[in-house]
């Protein structure tokens, strides 16, 4: 006798579970334009981060919370492409995730 497995089952537990945690992760979707936090993923990136931030336009602010992060002003549709070749990702800092935050420019 033999015994077939369902193939379905996985991939509809995958789907489920992306549609209860799509709405959570949009609060850290960056705004179209405004303060963002530009996190490096890769420790290489890490030296880059100014480097990513002015190349796109942007105001560097402050030291992140995160490790090696930055706050920078500007737009996203230049800073994600930028971000994102160099493996870095844009964060949102509304206050719900950041809390009272200020941006820093530096001089």
């Amino acid at each position: 006798m033999r015994v077939r497995k369902r193939r379905g089952l996985p991939i509809a537990i995958a789907w489920q579970a992306m549609l209860l945690l799509a709405p959570g992760l949009l609060i850290f979707a960056p705004p179209v334009r405004g303060t963002m936090l530009l996190v490096p993923i890769l420790p290489a990136s890490a030296a880059s981060v100014e480097d990513v931030g002015l190349a796109a336009g942007a105001t560097l602010g402050g030291v992140g919370p995160l490790p090696r992060s930055r706050f920078v002003d500007g737009d996203r549709a230049r800073l994600l492409p930028a971000a994102l070749r160099q493996g870095m990702i844009l964060v949102s800092v509304s206050p719900r995730i950041c809390g009272e935050f200020q941006m820093e420019p530096q001089p």
